[in-house]
């Protein structure tokens, strides 16, 4: 349970009054042992009392139980135990570079000369990441289309839909590899890890694709000769859901991935009529300086693609905050029907 002062009944400017049932997403500033608590809700920060340590940075999701004249009392929410929920937990676990960080473990596997089927599959799936993945400054859209198509996350509509399957992308190439590797424990372990992962995410997504047009990819990234892994989200709007055309609207994508030189890095980018919007948050002023003087190649780059930059801004942010931040919980924010209260 927590509560807070102020932020009360009566509406102050620019504030709407919070109502028991009513959903608040909160930023942990600051948590004590001794229950004291500072929450960031919007743009204001709140003294609270907690009757549970928090994480400092954390993001958590509350619903409001009790209203009054002298603080608002909330309860916090998990998915845990919903349906689809114990999958969004699963990947939570599995951190920003989701089901692909069995990739990691998979590619590091040395096999034994004998296995040399199990061996030729994992270089094919090994070079088959690597020309997927995005190539910051080099890839454009269509590579990102590319990339989305042949995550592996789209091999069940492939086959629903008479397509063959199987080494069109990530998944249908594991499954193979899972299936030459049978007697190499170790390689066996990791690649049904990523199937599983995959699975998991695909579950996820056709969830919440249909009841709010977003889903979540793992964003395979070639950073200076390193293939890392990070996460991509697509928010198609309200307007935008599964099968439904809809008119104009908002479309929204984060990303979050760690570059070698800039650090862990997080871009929220909106798309209304062509015109794009967008903040890039980083965690060092080094990187708040590189990013801002590449801003003005990235308005130009986006001009001649036909969109025009409405605005664009770089931020920096807390170590703490970025570091506890997960696309998992903005899959899921704000979406009633994946919250159980506990």
């Amino acid at each position: 349970m927590v509560s807070f002062f102020g932020f009360g009944i009566e509406k102050s400017a620019g504030h709407k009054p919070l109502a028991p049932g009513h959903l608040v997403t909160a930023r942990v500033v600051r948590s004590d042992p001794d229950g004291a608590a500072t929450l960031q809700i919007g743009k204001r920060e709140v003294a609270a009392t907690v009757n549970q340590p928090m994480k400092n940075g954390a993001l958590v999701r509350m619903r409001v139980t009790e209203v009054d004249k002298s603080h608002i009392a909330l309860r916090q929410l998990t998915f845990a135990d919903h349906p689809v929920g114990r999958y969004l937990v699963a990947l939570r676990n599995l951190g920003r570079q989701g089901p692909f960080q069995h990739l990691v473990t998979l590619f590091g596997t040395a096999l034994p000369k004998g296995a040399s089927a199990a061996l030729q599959l994992k270089d094919k799936l090994q070079n088959f990441v690597t020309q997927i993945a995005v190539k910051p400054g080099k890839s454009g859209a269509e590579d990102v289309r590319r990339m989305v198509r042949q995550s592996g996350l789209m091999h069940e509509n492939t086959l629903l839909h008479g397509g063959e399957g199987g080494e069109e992308d990530i998944k249908g190439l594991s499954m193979k590899l899972a299936l030459a590797a049978k007697k190499e424990e170790s390689l066996s372990r990791a690649v049904k890890a990523l199937i599983d992962g995959i699975e998991k995410l695909q579950v996820v997504n056709r969830a919440t694709g249909e009841a709010s047009g977003r889903f979540l990819i793992p964003l395979p990234i070639y950073v200076d000769e390193k293939l890392s892994f990070g996460q991509l989200l697509i928010d198609r709007g309200e307007e935008g859901k599964s099968g439904s055309e809809g008119g104009d609207r908002v479309m929204r994508m984060a990303m979050h991935v760690n570059l070698t030189k800039i650090g862990e890095l997080r871009a929220d980018l909106s798309l209304f009529k062509g015109a794009v919007t967008g903040t890039i948050s980083v965690t060092s002023q080094e990187a708040e300086l590189c990013l801002a003087h590449d801003l003005e190649e990235l308005t130009r780059s986006l001009a001649e693609k036909g969109f025009s930059v409405r605005r664009m801004g770089v931020q920096r942010v807390d170590r703490a905050v970025l570091a506890n931040t997960s696309l998992v919980d903005d899959l899921v924010d704000g979406m009633d029907g994946l919250h159980v209260a506990i």
